[in-house]
């Protein structure tokens, strides 16, 4: 199984909130939560800048899909493969 974890250059990321909004684990966890938190979210948007929400402890980490890269406008954000079993 790969785990997947996202890197966001702070050095480039404006805090657009594009991947957020554009996670489909984001998405998914809105439906049915209603809201986004560390707890629940893969990527959020904190003063400004995107950072990564990965905890090996919890079921819903990023599933390495890269929606998130693909609409990021400024090309800010990696995926790192951070684990193979």
């Amino acid at each position: 199984m790969q785990v997947y974890k996202l890197k966001v250059n702070r050095n480039i990321c404006t805090g657009c909130n594009i991947c957020v909004v554009s996670c489909p684990i984001n998405f998914d966890q809105l439906k049915t939560k209603s809201f986004l938190s560390e707890k629940n979210a893969v990527i959020l948007v904190k003063n400004g800048i995107a950072f990564d929400v990965y905890d090996e402890n919890r079921k819903v980490n990023c599933d390495g899909c890269g929606v998130c890269i693909q609409n990021c406008p400024q090309s800010a954000i990696l995926l790192e493969i951070i684990e193979v079993k």
